[in-house]
């Protein structure tokens, strides 16, 4: 049985433009007709397109579609789908660290105003923290991150990963980016020198509202610590806070952070 190429066309569902590419490439050899030298496909042309459009979604490419056909069929064909399953298995697990994270970070999104001014005790998990810049409420300094740093944070596969943090030390704020180190040792990054390690930690947690830009609310920790002083709580480690969001809502700009402080109980209070 023979067919034209637009009978071919519509039988696999491709353009006549790339059945010319799969011929070109050396896929299939059309005959062509005595009376006006047009192509003729037969049975085993279009087996051989419709293997090859299998192949391709299989994520062989031409090239190697056409060695397939030469020699060592089995042995190749086994390779480039081991090497396909290794990606896809590689992909899938870290788009299944991607959707954890982002549920993570919706709910944090979606809850923020809901607790503010509420207080909860949280594991915080161990972390690494890359120093940005320092800043005293709305001044900052120059922005400190080395261009090695810098390729890695922002590397198109470790960019969902990182949160923003600052930790609160002598009346200043040292921002850092923060990554959790499961998430780091799962995406298998380099560990720099110039990076800082935090253990877990159990934390009194609550949302405050850092206030409009130029207004930084220098007073965000103080119910916090009348809080922790009233439950029999102890600091027990440096207070941080993480930057939930900056944006404007309809009765105003907000900049929310979830706030961080170490605790240990107070024995002696109980």
């Amino acid at each position: 049985m023979e067919y034209n190429i637009k009978e071919v066309s519509n039988i696999l569902n491709i353009s006549r433009e790339m059945i010319r590419y799969y011929e070109k490439k050396g896929m299939i050899s059309p005959k062509r007709k005595e009376e006006n030298n047009y192509r003729s496909y037969d049975t085993m042309d279009v087996f051989f397109l419709m293997e090859a459009i299998q192949y391709q979604g299989w994520n062989i490419n031409i090239k190697n579609i056409r060695g397939l056909k030469e020699e060592n069929y089995y042995d190749k064909i086994v390779n480039y789908l081991l090497k396909y399953y290794n990606e896809l298995i590689k992909d899938i697990d870290y788009k299944t660290l991607l959707s954890e994270l982002i549920c993570q970070v919706t709910e944090r999104n979606k809850m923020v105003r809901y607790n503010l001014g509420n207080y909860w005790v949280k594991r915080i998990p161990e972390r690494y923290l890359f120093h940005v810049v320092t800043g005293e409420g709305d001044s900052y300094e120059k922005i400190c991150l080395p261009e090695e740093m810098s390729k890695v944070l922002f590397s198109d596969t470790n960019i969902p990963f990182w949160d923003v943090y600052f930790e609160y030390i002598d009346g200043k704020e040292i921002w850092e980016l923060s990554f959790e180190k499961r998430y780091f040792d799962k995406l298998k990054i380099l560990k720099k020198e110039n990076m800082l390690y935090v253990p877990e930690e159990y934390c009194l947690c609550t949302n405050v509202n850092l206030g409009v830009i130029g207004a930084f609310n220098k007073n965000f920790y103080v119910d916090a610590l009348d809080y922790l002083e009233k439950k029999g709580y102890r600091q027990n480690g440096t207070l941080s806070a993480l930057l939930i969001g900056r944006g404007m809502e309809e009765d105003g700009f907000y900049r929310l952070i979830e706030l961080h402080i170490p605790i240990e109980k107070n024995l002696e209070t109980v």
